[in-house]
């Protein structure tokens, strides 16, 4: 039997130091501490000050491992290999939603190429979790609201996903997933075969399941059904 392995959390804080974490990711911070979980802050001064402030456990602070533009070289192969024997992660910015012009996309990249699982953990809205989670925030990235629903103007929207050098997302109503994928190949067969794409479905629901890979794969699932989801395409 294969070995369980790790999952790396993206963990959403408020902006402001003294802003005032949730319940219930207060509640996760304590049990990832208490289960020996890698606890990954982007500066220690500023996490101990929110850690202490949330009136989270003070011995965790030894635990802390700081993940920022220094030190994340030597640390990524670590970490994954920590994911593969079974360690999940917890990850932090200085303040907001982890991912977004910080050192932590580099890892959640990392983690969704080998094929580790990466969630957001308790977030108001899909769009900035999808964007986040997929791991291409290096640069710009667009969003496109829903295709419209004439022949024509869906097929030229999905062409222009493709012309566009920066990032692309966009949703559409949730009966539509498949055939949104399907437009997809057929409005550029070639160019979207090779881009990267992060699909995520049914967020912070019992459901959830995302997939990142080409559009060729994406092709391969079958029968998904009336989800809520967002796609994400990944720059040239």
């Amino acid at each position: 039997m294969k070995a369980k392995q790790g999952q790396l959390h993206l963990i959403p804080t408020p902006v402001a130091e003294k802003g005032n974490l949730g319940g219930f990711l207060k509640e996760t911070l304590e049990q990832a501490f208490e289960n020996g979980s890698g606890l990954l802050i982007e500066d220690e001064k500023p996490g101990r000050r929110r850690w202490l402030a949330w009136g989270l456990p003070r011995t965790a602070i030894d635990d802390f491992i700081p993940y920022n533009e220094h030190s994340r070289g030597e640390l990524d192969s670590k970490i994954l290999k920590e994911l593969a024997q079974g360690k999940d992660f917890f990850l932090m910015s200085d303040g907001g939603t982890p991912g977004f012009c910080d050192p932590g996309r580099s890892l959640i990249y990392s983690c969704q190429e080998k094929g580790f699982k990466v969630r957001m953990l308790s977030c108001d809205n899909s769009l900035l979790p999808a964007v986040a989670l997929s791991g291409f925030t290096e640069g710009a990235f667009e969003f496109l609201g829903f295709p419209p629903k004439g022949k024509e103007e869906r097929e030229s929207f999905f062409k222009a996903v493709y012309s566009k050098a920066h990032c692309q997302v966009f949703m559409d109503t949730p009966y539509r997933l498949q055939r949104v994928l399907e437009e997809l190949d057929h409005a550029c067969p070639e160019t979207g075969r090779s881009r990267l794409h992060f699909l995520l479905m049914d967020i912070n629901r019992e459901e959830e399941q995302s997939f990142w890979g080409t559009l060729k794969n994406l092709l391969k699932l079958k029968d998904l059904g009336k989800r809520e989801f967002v796609l994400v395409v990944a720059p040239k």
